[in-house]
């Protein structure tokens, strides 16, 4: 098996789909990053060892292509070529000579496209393929195609990426949520179980705190249950007649002494007519508690207004809260798995960021729909979401 062979074989199944159309001619496609000095191949499918008489792995090697392989009268304009094309989102065309590794000068086209920015480096890709004696490519017709194709893997490979970096950031978040609270329960009852207190109001503190870390990890392993039973299916619901004011005294009497701590306004404010809910009563009882909960964790000063009213054939609730708001840029973010709008935020207010995804299915499986609105940070943010009101077809 020769080297070429070995790098194809190694090849990532996103590398082998792109190569596929340029393995019967002569020609490969690359990625590579380019600076004003530098051009460093990342990777490379297709028939360069056809096209060149070189190995892919030579290709690789910084540098290599240009002072071995291009004809020398034209490395500077290419690589200035290729440089210029590090910001244009259109593929740019350029033809030039090259000398195979018989001895054999040839004249090649190359198709660039830039794919990436990373600060002042740049991210490029190019498809090379043999042209005709005037310069002109002798597969047209594959060389689009084959870009087009290699673009839309290039972006579903960085998004794959992207996904992954940010659950191996979740992974580490949410681990450090579970670590925090259990390692304060065992130092508080180490304390007690060694009598390191002072009195028995002392002693109720150190239950108190080991009470409290103990809902908090409960709460987080119960998200990460819940994300899991909604993402396989495993979630069910009890749809029944809700009376909505029952609920919501249920969450301002859960929140107020919270509220009070932090020197917050909290308000539940329903309409005189009473409402009923077509809802899974715990499931509804849920959203409120993380939204309601979210809107306190986020405020520091101000208050949390919670309302219900009639929309139609559903029922409207809103969480208003004067909290720290959220940035323009960063809202269409929310409600994505894995993402949390702002980790150092996240982990100064504490938390598994799973409440809004949670919120959002739950929702959704009840019939209703949720959105978010901020006029950015600092200034507050507004909760929305429908449940479908109680008829009598739903006896």
């Amino acid at each position: 098996m020769t080297t070429a062979d070995h790098q194809n074989k190694d090849a990532s199944p996103i590398e082998k789909q792109n190569g596929r159309g340029l393995e019967q001619i002569p020609g490969f496609i690359y990625t590579a990053e380019i600076s004003a000095k530098l051009f460093s191949p990342k990777s490379c499918v297709g028939g360069f060892t056809k096209l060149t008489g070189y190995p892919v792995t030579s290709f690789l090697k910084n540098n290599f292509y240009n002072e071995v392989v291009i004809d020398r009268d034209d490395v500077e304009r290419l690589h200035g070529f290729r440089y210029t094309s590090k910001s244009s989102a259109t593929a740019r065309n350029l033809s030039y000579r090259i000398n195979s590794r018989g001895g054999k000068r040839l004249i090649v086209n190359e198709q660039v496209v830039a794919i990436e920015t990373r600060g002042l480096v740049k991210l490029i890709a190019g498809v090379v393929t043999l042209s005709d004696r005037h310069g002109k490519s002798s597969s047209e017709g594959t060389i689009r195609k084959e870009m087009l194709r290699f673009r839309e893997m290039e972006k579903l490979n960085r998004h794959l990426l992207e996904v992954n970096q940010l659950k191996d950031e979740f992974l580490a978040n949410t681990s450090h949520e579970l670590r925090t609270p259990l390692n304060s329960i065992i130092g508080f009852l180490t304390l007690i179980t060694e009598g390191y207190y002072e009195g028995d109001e002392e002693l109720r503190l150190f239950t108190r705190n080991a009470l409290d870390s103990s809902y908090h990890l409960l709460n987080v392993i119960n998200d990460l249950l819940d994300i899991s039973k909604i993402e396989s299916g495993r979630m069910q619901l009890q749809i029944e007649k809700v009376y909505v004011d029952e609920i919501m005294e249920e969450v301002y009497a859960l929140f107020k002494v919270q509220a009070d701590q932090k020197n917050l306004k909290l308000e539940c404010v329903t309409l005189e007519t009473p409402l009923f809910a077509a809802a899974d009563v715990r499931k509804l009882k849920q959203v409120l508690i993380n939204l309601v909960g979210n809107a306190i964790k986020f405020t520091d000063k101000g208050g949390i207004v919670v309302s219900v009213e009639i929309t139609g054939q559903y029922l409207k609730y809103k969480v208003r809260d004067t909290g720290i708001g959220i940035p323009k840029e960063k809202q269409d973010k929310l409600f994505q798995k894995f993402i949390q709008v702002d980790g150092t935020a996240t982990r100064k207010y504490g938390g598994s960021g799973l409440g809004l995804v949670i919120s959002k299915h739950l929702v959704e499986m009840m019939g209703g729909e949720i959105t978010m609105e901020s006029n950015g940070a600092g200034l507050g943010t507004t909760v929305s979401f429908t449940i479908p009101k109680w008829t009598k077809e739903d006896i």
